[in-house]
């Protein structure tokens, strides 16, 4: 099956840019749905055919506006609607699959001509979806795509889409989140923090490790969920982030399947871990047995 038409529905610049390079990849003329204006020329940049550009009242939410848009796919009737798997992405996807009474696809590893894959059973196997329906909403993990930047002229006719008039939510504030990375899923270098480190103060030897090669820093889930060390918006997994790095350094990684599937991707991969049997070794490209409470600040000082 090839896709002659896909909408994207996009609220940052950096899904935005994803799944527009996502759209192209399926060799489909596509159009873009966005919600700040600011992003119209990036939008325009990868040469959508169409640019809907829905403008939510400062009291409002970017959900408010799933009915509208809706409305939208429907009369425009594309063979898929593409979004990130974001916590927004998700609800926007149900929502609109449910105003379509059409089948909604979340948490897609790889999106192809062919259908989608999908982790199942924690990250343990891969399962090949196809979607029937005349529309079909997929969400799509981080890293899915490779990102380029636009090259198009940016001439896209831009339509204003209608705000939603009937929300029963306002929005009072927004708050930012403290020490979150924006860049991992595209980041050419990540350093992977595992649960072996002993110390919430061991973040920044690893933070410093990163700032050194230029990598962006994550971590496995207990770090995140368990310890609260990092944010979970950076732990790399199977329902965390899927990355496709030029080069991952994992520290203190055992190697555990629901990890390793966020990782597998990596054209390198270095591990260090004191534990020769950590299943991690029989994936690293590097390995290196050993304290990285030892190893670490040698590497450092090294590097510096």
């Amino acid at each position: 099956m090839s896709y002659t038409n896909v909408f994207i529905i996009a609220d940052t610049e950096a899904n935005l840019k994803e799944l527009s390079c996502g759209a192209s990849t399926l060799g489909s003329k596509f159009s873009t749905v966005i919600f700040d204006e600011q992003l119209q020329s990036v939008a325009a940049s990868y040469g959508p055919e169409k640019i809907y550009h829905f403008q939510a009242p400062e009291s409002g939410i970017i959900e408010d506006n799933a009915r509208v848009i809706a409305d939208m796919v429907q009369a425009a009737s594309p063979e898929m609607v593409l979004l990130s798997n974001t916590t927004r992405g998700r609800l926007l996807a149900g929502k609109i699959g449910a105003y379509l009474d059409t089948c909604v696809i979340a948490g897609v590893t790889e999106l192809t001509e062919e259908g989608t894959k999908r982790m199942v059973y924690g990250g343990a196997a891969f399962r090949t979806q196809k979607a029937t329906a005349q529309t079909a909403v997929v969400t799509c993990n981080a890293g899915v795509f490779e990102v380029s930047e636009g090259q198009a002229s940016g001439d896209a006719a831009v339509e204003a889409g209608s705000a939603a008039s009937d929300v029963k939510i306002k929005k009072i504030e927004t708050q930012p989140k403290e020490g979150v990375s924006s860049n991992i899923a595209i980041a050419k270098k990540v350093v992977d923090m595992g649960r072996g480190f002993k110390e919430e103060k061991d973040v920044e030897m690893c933070r410093e490790l990163a700032s050194l090669l230029g990598a962006e820093l994550g971590c496995s889930r207990p770090v995140a969920e368990n310890n609260g060390w990092l944010p979970k918006s950076v732990y790399i997994g199977v329902t965390g982030i899927i990355l496709k790095p030029e080069m991952i350094v994992s520290l203190c990684i055992s190697g555990q399947v629901q990890h390793m599937v966020g990782i597998n991707q990596a054209k390198k991969i270095i591990a260090i871990n004191k534990d020769e049997r950590a299943p991690i070794f029989a994936s690293c490209d590097l390995g290196l047995v050993g304290d990285v409470y030892q190893i670490l600040p040698m590497l450092i000082e090294k590097l510096k």
